[in-house]
């Protein structure tokens, strides 16, 4: 079983531009940017690619009559080392197959589900459910005098010193998954032009106060991977989220993942009325 690495980008990117998801974490520069964690290791089984983290084994990426019996031969390599396997962000459709053919329950994952958005709405913010959503950005564009720019790696590095500054205002303690964020996001804008990622900066007196990147999820989709904002200047997440949707404007969708089970997270994407919800589902295979 493999390791992944950044050498690994062209496999990951041909199996997702031939088979495209649906589901947020599967990006190359999601999967590597947050490796450090989840320390994923793949195969390639009779044509389809599996991933797998420690004994969590994701979706199978491949032609649709192969993945099946790919997934099972996966975790048959995996009995070796784990008496139990997670089998985890599985769609409906994947995870009856899985019920059926492998007698597994398979639960509905809800702090794993994914937010989608109709990108015009983010855009316009149109009629009365965003009413007050239309009310922070006309507050924002009368107080404060503000530019954008394309992230890049000219400014990449000037966003990184913005999540320091960001990171220290917060409570470790109490957050310490933060940590794990930053080096995540520093993985990313440290090889900036590496990564299929597009961006925007926002900023006020010169200063970097916002920014936001994300890429290419699917033909339709463009999914946000990271977006950080002073929460000190008034409306600036509203503003940025807005801002990344003009970007993003090609796409008709925009994934802004899950909200983990974090309720200020829920209540937030909940707000920003999401035009679908991508369904994942888990269940433990018992060796």
């Amino acid at each position: 079983m493999k390791p992944l690495s950044i050498d690994d980008k062209n496999v990951f990117d041909e199996y997702f531009y031939a088979y495209p998801p649906e589901i947020s974490e599967y990006t190359f520069t999601n999967l590597l940017m947050w490796n450090h964690v989840y320390d994923i290791r793949y195969e390639i089984i009779d044509g389809c690619l599996l991933i797998a983290s420690g004994n969590n084994v994701f979706p199978p990426v491949g032609p649709p009559e192969n993945t099946l019996n790919a997934l099972e031969k996966f975790c048959e390599m995996l009995k070796k080392d784990y008496s139990e396997i997670n089998l985890t962000r599985f769609d409906n459709d994947f995870a009856s197959k899985i019920r059926e053919n492998f007698n597994v329950e398979m639960e509905p994952d809800e702090d794993n589900f994914d937010y989608v958005y109709n990108t015009q709405d983010l855009i316009n913010l149109s009629g009365r459910k965003y009413h007050n959503k239309k009310n922070h950005i006309n507050k924002f564009l009368k107080t404060y005098d503000y530019t954008l720019e394309a992230l890049s790696s000219v400014n990449a590095l000037e966003c990184l010193k913005f999540t320091e500054k960001w990171i220290s205002l917060k409570d470790i303690e109490e957050n310490p998954g933060i940590l794990k964020e930053f080096d995540a996001i520093k993985k990313v804008l440290e090889n900036y032009d590496f990564f299929n990622v597009k961006g925007i900066v926002l900023k006020i007196n010169g200063k970097i106060e916002a920014y936001s990147f994300g890429e290419k999820l699917n033909p339709e989709t463009a999914v946000t991977h990271i977006e950080k904002a002073n929460s000190e200047i008034k409306d600036a997440y509203a503003f940025i989220n807005m801002c990344f949707a003009k970007l993003m404007s090609e796409y008709k969708y925009i994934n802004r993942e899950q909200d983990l089970g974090i309720p200020g997270l829920r209540y937030a994407k909940k707000s920003y009325h999401p035009a679908k919800m991508i369904l994942k589902f888990k269940g433990k295979l018992q060796i």
